[in-house]
């Protein structure tokens, strides 16, 4: 069953017009010896390169939801983001019903629908 669980973003993240977030990266300080000289620490790896697309997916909810000051870390509304996605799920299980959607494209959007109703687990 296909799965579009990677985000798209044609004008950017949520949050207001023309702004743009600033990414503050936290890293370890060299540690010290004696006699104040540092040892040097490996470079840390790019996080962000080990996102599965179901995880950048959750992040990219997560960051909607924070724009309207909600979380999907609070169990009351993950379960209500879940309820929402069931009856979307309901209403397109209605539309193959009556035709109005083909098979390939019911199992395209379930799809789609599944791999959200996952993001409050995968943060």
């Amino acid at each position: 069953m296909p799965s579009s669980a990677k985000p798209v973003h044609p004008d950017g993240p949520p949050g207001p017009a023309g702004s743009h977030g600033t990414v503050i990266r936290f890293e370890r300080r060299p540690t010290r010896t004696g006699r104040g000289r540092r040892t040097p620490q490996p470079a840390p790896s790019d996080p962000a390169a080990a996102l599965t697309p179901q995880q950048e997916l959750a992040i990219t909810l997560e960051a909607m939801f924070l724009h309207h000051d909600r979380t999907l870390s609070d169990e009351a509304t993950a379960d209500a983001f879940r309820l929402t996605l069931d009856t979307v799920l309901l209403m397109l299980d209605g539309s193959r019903a009556e035709h109005l959607v083909g098979e390939e494209e019911y199992q395209h959007l379930a799809g789609m629908i599944q791999g959200m109703q996952g993001a409050p687990e995968a943060l």
